[in-house]
């Protein structure tokens, strides 16, 4: 076994860095990775880490980021706001709920081990566990402000599905155009029953058996008062 590789066999082993230490030009090479779809195998997978994760806060005052910021997330002692305790299977669900691709990254894999040298270098650091409510039970929310809408659409929908009504700049055309295409997959739903698909979408994602591969929004990066000024914007006003 070569030495580079007795190193990556524990570079991600209980979240901690090995002796060895990390290898020349990893965390360059795993920035990369960080910002490529290509890091996940997939050839429907429209997303990189990037698409849900900053940084640092000031990426999370740039756009409504889904994910935690990553500063640090290698000294954080659970993930999924505690629903996980190990990182690299946090990853790995990462990229099987999201990313389609079900077969995780081994802690030996090299890009496992560049992405983590990556996240290592990260700063500033917020080692405490981040929270992250999913909300289960859907409800209807208070009517929102359509001035304030479009441009908290820009920032929290509109890197994935472009400009509402025609999704230019969407990432895939696999992603919906709102709110048209919501609409249309819910033929003969009342306005009442769009609005809460709506809400539903945004707060499950992909979770509670809702199905597709978008991320869920939690409470706390998307309170419900940004979420029915989208909403007001997008015409979803249950009436």
């Amino acid at each position: 076994m070569s030495a580079r590789r007795g190193c990556l066999l524990s570079l991600l082993v209980s979240g901690v860095l090995a002796a060895c230490g990390p290898v020349e030009g990893a965390a360059e090479r795993g920035q990369a990775l960080f910002q490529s779809p290509s890091f996940a195998p997939s050839k429907i997978n429209n997303y990189s880490c990037a698409t849900c994760h900053g940084q640092s806060p000031e990426d999370h005052q740039k756009r409504i980021l889904p994910g935690a910021w990553l500063g640090g997330v290698t000294e954080r002692a659970a993930f999924w706001g505690g629903a996980e305790t190990d990182l690299l299977r946090a990853l790995n669900a990462c990229r099987a709920e999201f990313q389609v691709t079900p077969v995780g990254l081994e802690a030996d894999d090299p890009d496992a081990s560049e992405l983590y040298a990556y996240l290592v270098s990260l700063e500033p650091k917020q080692p405490g566990v981040v929270d992250f409510t999913v909300v289960e039970e859907i409800e209807n929310i208070p009517r929102g402000d359509a001035s304030l809408g479009q441009a908290m659409y820009a920032k929290a929908c509109g890197y994935c599905h472009g400009e509402i009504h025609s999704g230019q700049g969407r990432l895939s055309r696999r992603i919906p155009i709102l709110p048209e295409d919501t609409i249309d997959a819910h033929d003969g739903y009342t306005p009442r029953l769009l609005r809460l698909v709506f809400i539903e979408k945004v707060r499950h994602g992909a979770f509670l058996n809702y199905g597709g591969d978008m991320p869920p929004f939690s409470a706390e990066v998307l309170s419900d008062t940004e979420l029915a000024d989208i909403l007001e914007t997008l015409g979803a006003r249950g009436e």
